[in-house]
């Protein structure tokens, strides 16, 4: 259990607040829910996952005079991977150094146990615009690794049904990524041993009539090719409308690596759009260099 001041942050009184920084528990999960509904508009997924984290390890908040403030999480990947995630700071704190303060020592415990042999590396993915996470990263040690494109579409169209069908996969299936595959907003080191078993669990895997193939992660609506649909890019964007259709989804991502031209062109030649600036990736891979 750590305490720590915030250094621009008072009571009201000129009197500094305190934040203490502990494991997170279950009567927290109310104020995790009030974080995540200020949160990307309301768009954001840490409600949907605060109860499945504590059953972890690795998930931290923050805390002021009993009321959780911030939140963030150390999650275990394939390959012995330290991933950080879901670094969250209620609105009514935002911009007091609680966020920073919190990142700094999720980021000591996570290279503690880096050095105790618990993993090899450390690493996250954020959206480009997050410039206040990109910049305090950086400036911890963290460089951009690889580049994926997110881009979106609201209300897909209804088109006949494609069949669609399931099926295993293995590590051929994404060999178009130089390292790191997609699953949602998570991006592993698809060669480690533990990856296959890891996709299995967080994925499922789709295959068309003629022969592209797509993941789409259990939790939300992402979507990303796999090798099979380099080949057949349009292939691969009437599977996802059929997925869509599937699954009643009125939105929809498809996390696309920025060497993967063919299927971008193809994506937004359907109408899915990026967030801001078109064509420019928007989600760096980042891993701790020391």
């Amino acid at each position: 259990m750590h305490i720590f001041l915030s250094d621009n942050s008072t009571d009201g009184t000129g009197m500094k607040k305190e934040m203490k920084i502990r494991e997170a528990a279950a009567d927290d999960l109310g104020d995790l829910a009030e974080i995540s509904r200020t949160t990307w508009e309301g768009h954001d997924y840490l409600e949907q996952v605060s109860e499945g984290w504590l059953e972890q390890q690795g998930f931290f908040i923050g805390e002021i005079a009993g009321r959780v403030i911030a939140c963030g999480k150390i999650s275990a990947m394939p390959g012995n991977v330290a991933w950080l995630e879901g670094l969250r700071v209620h609105n009514d704190f935002k911009g007091k150094g609680y966020g920073r303060i919190l990142a700094d020592e999720i980021l000591q415990i996570a290279r503690k146990k880096v050095e105790a042999g618990h993993f090899n590396s450390i690493e996250f993915s954020t959206y480009v615009k997050n410039a206040e996470s990109i910049c305090m990263a950086e400036k911890q040690g963290f460089r951009a690794v690889e580049l994926f494109h997110v881009i979106s579409m609201e209300n897909p169209p209804v088109q006949n049904t494609l069949p669609l069908k399931k099926f295993s996969p293995s590590t051929e299936d994404f060999s178009v990524y130089p390292e790191h595959a997609p699953c949602g907003w998570k991006y592993i080191n698809y060669r480690s041993s533990d990856s296959m078993k890891w996709m299995n669990n967080n994925a499922n895997f789709w295959q068309v009539e003629t022969g592209a193939r797509f993941l789409s992660a259990n939790r939300g609506s992402e979507i990303s090719p796999l090798a099979a649909a380099i080949d057949d890019p349009q292939g691969f964007i009437q599977g996802v409308f059929a997925f869509a259709e599937k699954k009643r989804l009125d939105y929809l991502e498809i996390m696309i690596h920025g060497t993967h031209k063919e299927i971008l062109t193809a994506a937004v030649n359907n109408g899915f759009s990026y967030w801001e600036e078109q064509g420019v990736a928007n989600l760096p891979v980042y891993r701790l260099f020391e």
